[in-house]
C-alpha cells in the first residue's frame, strides 16, 4: 500500500492509485473526462494542473509493447 496526498490535503493510502480512481473509490477533480473499457482519462488528483490529462490503462503493464491489439487500436 501506498500513501498518496491529494491536492486537497486528504491523504489516502491504495495499492494502486490508477485502479482506485477507475474503479471509482476516487473521485477525480473536475469528475472523468472520458471511459472507455481499456482507458480512463482525468485530471491528476495529486497535481491538478490546467491542461495536463492522465490516461491510465485499467489494466497493468510494465511497457507498453506489453498492451494488447485491442488496447492499441481503441
Amino acid at each position: 500500500m501506498r500513501k498518496i496526498t491529494l491536492a486537497n490535503g486528504k491523504m489516502i493510502e491504495v495499492e494502486c492509485l490508477s485502479c482506485a480512481l477507475s474503479g471509482g473509490l476516487i473521485q477525480p477533480f473536475g469528475d472523468v473526462i472520458v471511459e472507455t473499457e481499456h482507458f480512463h482519462a482525468h485530471q491528476d488528483v495529486a497535481y491538478p494542473i490546467k491542461g495536463l490529462i492522465i490516461l491510465a490503462s485499467k489494466r497493468h503493464f510494465k511497457c507498453l509493447d506489453k498492451m494488447t491489439q485491442v488496447e492499441k487500436i481503441v
